[in-house]
């Protein structure tokens, strides 16, 4: 796992973008909690986090999704442990067409690697 928090919320950009919850598994810190517009989601365990992602994955599947666009990215560090993220996520299909245009705020904290404790998404802000 990458050691800066920036450098860890690309590689888990990139490890979600493989659509396999294995993948992106090792990159939450658990508990944590999902908050998106369909609700709020307490992830307390391993089973649980692999059980939305693989719905949420599933999703993006049928859409044909490809890869995502981290657009306007600002990089908080709150303390040596914890940092912020903000900033849109531009997901593409795999013919290259925009599908979603997400704003989101995630926060991780440094517990051996970086990981994300809380993940929001929600309609894009426009500055």
């Amino acid at each position: 796992m990458p050691d800066s928090p920036e450098s860890a919320f690309h590689a888990y950009v990139r490890a979600f973008e493989t659509l396999d919850p294995e993948a992106a598994l090792p990159f939450y810190h658990l508990p944590c909690r999902f908050i998106a517009p369909q609700g709020v989601f307490a992830v307390p365990d391993a089973n649980t986090d692999r059980a939305l992602l693989s719905q949420f994955m599933g999703q993006l599947r049928s859409q044909s999704y490809r890869r995502t666009e981290v657009v306007g990215l600002k990089v908080r560090t709150l303390s040596p442990d914890l940092a912020s993220f903000a900033g849109t996520f531009v997901r593409f299909s795999t013919g290259g067409q925009e599908i979603a245009r997400l704003g989101f705020a995630y926060t991780m904290r440094y517990s051996g690697s970086w990981k994300v404790i809380i993940a929001v998404v929600h309609e894009p802000v426009e500055d």
